[in-house]
């Protein structure tokens, strides 16, 4: 073999290898984006779920109630649960496992005499990311109000 032929077939070589390396990396920034699509998914389903409910449903960290949605989101035994609405703390997608925690505050008026009725809402969701198993969290700030 000459040495022209030598370098054609090394170049080569270093084609093929970067193509492969760059379908890897892409591989692994589909994967990102899909755990990232997902905890938007979930955290968007419990706000959308709060939105939805009267303020007297919701419940808060100080008192959660047992009827209530924050106590429907953090227990998995909820009487909730049984039906296919998925309010659960813990969800398992394509072998991740996401950990949505939930939290509402009453936020207080600065008049003594009217109660402001606008609940502070925290949505984060967390999971370990697939490449190097560092955790990773999505949150969203969100505020609710029954009083127009």
């Amino acid at each position: 073999m000459t040495f022209v032929e030598v370098m054609i077939a090394g170049l080569l070589m270093t084609v093929v290898f970067i193509i492969g390396w760059t379908i890897s990396s892409s591989f692994t920034g589909v994967s990102k984006v899909r755990n990232y699509e997902n905890a938007i998914f979930l955290a968007n389903q419990a706000v959308e779920a709060i939105r939805a409910a009267r303020s007297s449903e919701l419940g808060t960290d100080g008192d959660p109630g047992h009827n209530t949605l924050l106590a429907d989101f953090k227990a998995a035994d909820n009487q909730y649960d049984n039906n296919p609405d998925g309010f659960v703390p813990v969800v398992k997608i394509g072998g991740v496992e996401y950990m949505r925690t939930i939290s509402i505050k009453d936020v207080p008026s600065s008049s003594k005499d009217f109660p402001s009725g606008l609940k502070l809402v925290r949505v984060n969701v967390s999971w370990k990311s697939t490449d190097d198993g560092k955790p990773v969290e999505f949150e969203v700030v969100t505020t609710h109000s029954d009083q127009w």
